[in-house]
Order: structure tokens, then sequence, then C-alpha cells
């Protein structure tokens, strides 16, 4: 009977030791990863790995090395996953800046051969100091506002900014707005495709939209990788638009959903309006 009590207890301390064992190993002493596979991170982890990727891909215009990192995560079709991370951002609203770094990085997977300027990067560039000689005795020194330095000491170059290159030409619109209405679109959309001076797709270009009654959004192109430089926007029947495409292009006003006649219910139907804005 005593041996029966003493198996008993051992089963029991073998329990309790294996409970003690989890709390320390979940909660209290959770394992860390430490230069662990992409692959492995969490759905929010992943997300800002992609969110890094874009910015160094703005940095470095580097197609090649993004699409490589990207690759790390072993996602079934990369591409989607960042534009569906770009649409999320911007539905989100906020700071829209990180959702165009995903719309140009979605942009190079789909076209690797994309080139984008890279972002300017900081360089040194020497300070003129005007200087008072104060001389005491037979020694001499060199001061500016309080700060000494021996003579012939070089100046360090103090870094400051490399100028932003000059914006291309702004983007106008070509022509009138095209309405669609046969075959009648399933969501009455505005529809706008932008192209540099040469006819080339341009993704990452920015389009901010706004409605006579209030409120601004904004988007981008390049989130449909099978065209690069279309973006569109779903039309209220009742609302009426105004668009700006890029930094510093012209508003286009009083855009309208177009009406389409009746259906079989004899209710109104809307269509959609095509837009393309080219550089000149």
């Amino acid at each position: 009977m005593n041996e029966k009590r003493g198996s008993w207890y051992l089963l029991t301390g073998l329990v309790f030791g294996l409970i003690i064992g989890l709390i320390l190993a979940m909660p209290v002493i959770p394992v860390r990863y430490i230069n662990t596979d992409p692959s492995s991170l969490s759905a929010s982890e992943k997300a800002a790995y992609r969110n890094m990727v874009a910015q160094a891909y703005l940095a470095e215009a580097d197609a090649g090395r993004a699409i490589s990192r990207l690759a790390l995560l072993k996602e079934e079709n990369p591409s989607e996953a960042v534009i569906a991370q770009a649409q999320s951002m911007l539905a989100e609203g906020g700071n829209d800046a990180p959702a165009r770094a995903l719309a140009l990085l979605a942009a190079a997977v789909s076209e690797p051969s994309l080139s984008i300027t890279p972002l300017p990067m900081l360089t040194p560039m020497a300070v003129a100091v005007v200087t008072e000689p104060v001389i005491t005795g037979t020694a001499s020194a060199e001061t500016t506002q309080g700060v000494t330095s021996t003579p012939g000491a070089a100046n360090t170059p103090r870094p400051t900014v490399t100028p932003q290159p000059t914006l291309g030409s702004p983007y106008v619109l070509e022509g009138e707005p095209v309405e669609i209405c046969d075959p009648l679109p399933v969501l009455s959309l505005l529809q706008i495709i932008v192209v540099d001076a040469t006819g080339q797709a341009v993704p990452g270009v920015r389009i901010e939209i706004s409605q006579a009654s209030g409120g601004v959004e904004a988007f981008y192109t390049g989130l449909f990788p099978d065209v690069l430089g279309y973006a569109d926007y779903q039309m209220q029947p009742d609302a009426i638009y105004t668009i700006r495409v890029g930094e510093s292009g012209q508003p286009v006003a009083n855009l309208v959903a177009p009406a389409c006649g009746n259906d079989s219910t004899n209710k109104p139907t809307y269509g959609s309006l095509r837009l393309i804005f080219k550089q000149p």
C-alpha cells in the first residue's frame, strides 16, 4: 500500500513539474528568436519588413535587391501582398508616404526593369568661417563666436541636405474625360491612367481627390500589377469630384459619374469616367 502511495506522489510531482515548466516556458520566460528567417515572422512583423524593403528601394533604386529581400518572406505572390498592404494603409488614412513607397515596390516586383530616381543623400559641404585674431603676448589664436581653434587647423565639414532634383513637368489631362456606358461597368469608377512624355506608364504617382461636400483622400498609381500607371476610385452618383494628379498638377474639377439611362426596373444607372494624364 505504501508503494502505491509513493507512485502516486511521483506522478503528482511529474504533473506539477510539467505545469510549472509550461508556465515558465510560455508567459514567464518565452523563447526569443534572434536572426531568424524572415518567413517565420508574424503578420505584423512581415508588414514592418515590407515597409523597410520599400524604404530601402526608394533610397537605393535597386529593384533586384528589393525583390531578393522580399523573396526571403517566401510568399506565393509577393506583389499581391505588397499591394494589399498599401491599399490597407490608404484605407486606414494617416501618412500616405509609406503607401507610395509600397506602390513603387509592387511595381518593381511586377516590372523589374522599372527605374526610379533614388532619394538624395546627405553630402558634406565646406562652411566658410569668419574669424578674428586674438593676440596675447607672442601666442596667437583664432576665435569664432567663442570657439577657439589653433591656426592652420582644418575646419570639419558640416553635412547639409542636397537640394531635391527639379521635378519633371506636371501631368496634364490629355483630351476630355471618356464616359464608359457600354458595356455598363459593375461599379461606377473614376479611372485614371498616368504616363510620362514617352507614353510609358508611371507608378507611384499621388492622386488627390476631394468632393464638393468636403473631405480629401489620396491614392496612388501602381497598385494594379497588370497596369502600372493605373488607379481608380469608386464614384457616388450624387457626388462632384475634383482631382489633382502629381504634387504640382492642376486640379480637374466638376467630375461626376455619367448617367447611362435606366435599367429594367426604370432605375437610373451610372457608368465610369476614364482620364489620361501625360507629361508634356
